[in-house]
């Protein structure tokens, strides 16, 4: 039961890592990156959890790669 209970946080992590990797840069998946962006940093200034935080952050480094992905196909990221 302990295994169990260590094993689904770690693939629950590792899925989320892999899945921000599979990004293809189109113009419809750039299209409002920005505006995410804001919106992630504006809750992060608003206060969090310590494990709220850590999620935040890790979406806020997926989205900045994405954003660098798009503007190097020079796709709109507003």
């Amino acid at each position: 039961m302990k295994k169990l209970l260590i094993l689904i946080p770690i693939l629950f992590i590792s899925a989320k890592a892999v899945a921000g990797k599979n990004f293809e840069p189109s113009e419809y998946g750039c299209a409002g990156i920005d505006k995410h962006i804001k919106n992630i940093n504006a809750k992060m200034r608003s206060g969090y959890s310590l494990s709220e935080g850590e999620r935040l952050k890790e979406e806020l480094r997926t989205l900045k790669d994405q954003r660098h992905a798009c503007k190097k196909k020079r796709f709109s990221t507003n």
